[in-house]
């Protein structure tokens, strides 16, 4: 057990939708531990929380450091994204507070993910001045900080630049649907799901459209189940019955369809796989993915590409879904990541996924 409280901050939680508040909050409820006491500092939300301790700050440095104070020398863990924090992604007064509470607290330990990270934009673009700010926040905080981590392997190596760093540790993030411990049993080999919020559900079905409509003309699509809050603009024309908009689902509804469910379609890139809460969902439970992004390590050598959905034997289908099934496990479970942010706060060095 570690004696020092552990203190979060992140967005807003739960029941509220934010992304990288509900990692968080996940992040605490199925991994790290092992700490004294647990308290989340939010910038927002704290009434409706679940949580028996959170308190907001309002996006208020005041608040933030008086917080600190009041908690003492804890394990800091600081989920950062400058949109978070702020209007225009340039909270520029979070270094300070965090470095004023590192001098008045030496014994405090500070451990930041980085969920996103600025673009390399042209001089031209009316963003660049904002983003090479957020550039020196992240510099700061990174100097800061005693652990650095992110989500990509593109990101890890652009915080290295950026901060001067040459530790900067990869988790991946798990999936937020849970899956039931045996994910084995029969899949509908015609169906196929897609989902996720409407801007990368719409990227997803404009990318495979070509696809989804030869695989509807052939018959290997009889159902495409769409997922996720509803939008207006759907980009494929479909025979009566074969699209299925769902809509918003609670997580066990949504975790039944991707068990019936023989393939999922995700946009994951190649440099942004380890971040893609729908590509771990997929792998979660057992449902094969189909993507752009093959390559021979682990895990894109598991995927599908969408060639061969028509073409690939059930045999070497199970085979892929097993091995990314096991992979996820593994590596990238709420357990895993969990365990492994742990060791970090303890100095420990963990395993990582491979860059």
């Amino acid at each position: 057990m570690n004696s020092r409280p552990l203190v979060i901050i992140t967005t807003r939680l739960p029941p509220h939708v934010c992304g990288i508040g509900t990692y968080s909050w996940l992040l605490q409820q199925h991994g790290v531990g092992g700490h004294s006491s647990v308290e989340f500092l939010a910038i927002e939300g704290a009434a409706e929380s679940d949580h028996s301790s959170v308190s907001h700050f309002e996006g208020k440095p005041a608040l933030l450091s008086a917080a600190l104070d009041r908690i003492g020398a804890a394990d800091v863990f600081i989920h950062y994204a400058g949109r978070a924090y702020h209007r225009y992604g340039i909270p520029t007064w979070f270094p300070s507070v965090l470095a004023r509470w590192k001098q008045k607290f030496p014994a405090g330990r500070l451990l930041v993910l980085f969920h996103e990270l600025p673009g390399d934009l042209p001089i031209t673009s009316r963003h660049y001045w904002i983003d090479m700010l957020n550039r020196r926040i992240i510099a700061k905080l990174g100097r800061l900080a005693d652990v650095v981590l992110t989500n990509t392997a593109e990101h890890a190596t652009k915080l290295e630049k950026i901060s001067g760093r040459k530790d900067v540790h990869l988790v991946p993030v798990p999936s937020n649907i849970d899956a039931p411990d045996n994910v084995s049993g029969p899949r509908a080999r015609t169906e196929i799901v897609v989902f996720g919020l409407p801007f990368g559900r719409g990227q997803t079905l404009q990318m495979f459209d070509r696809e989804l409509r030869s695989w509807q003309e052939t018959g290997r699509l009889t159902k495409l189940h769409i997922i996720g809050p509803r939008d207006a603009k759907f980009p494929m024309s479909a025979s009566p019955g074969v699209v299925i908009e769902h809509g918003m689902l609670p997580p066990n509804e949504v975790s039944a369809i991707l068990l019936r469910a023989q393939f999922g379609l995700s946009n994951a890139t190649l440099s942004n796989w380890s971040k893609s809460a729908v590509f771990m969902a997929y792998a979660s439970h057992g449902c094969a993915v189909v993507g752009k992004m093959k390559a021979e390590i682990e895990p894109l050598c598991f995927t599908v590409a969408p060639e061969e959905v028509a073409q690939i034997s059930d045999v070497d289908l199970s085979e892929r879904t097993a091995a990314l099934k096991d992979w996820y496990d593994r590596n990238a479970s709420w357990k895993v990541v969990g365990q492994q942010i742990s060791k970090l706060f303890s100095g420990n060095v963990h395993e990582e996924v491979p860059r």
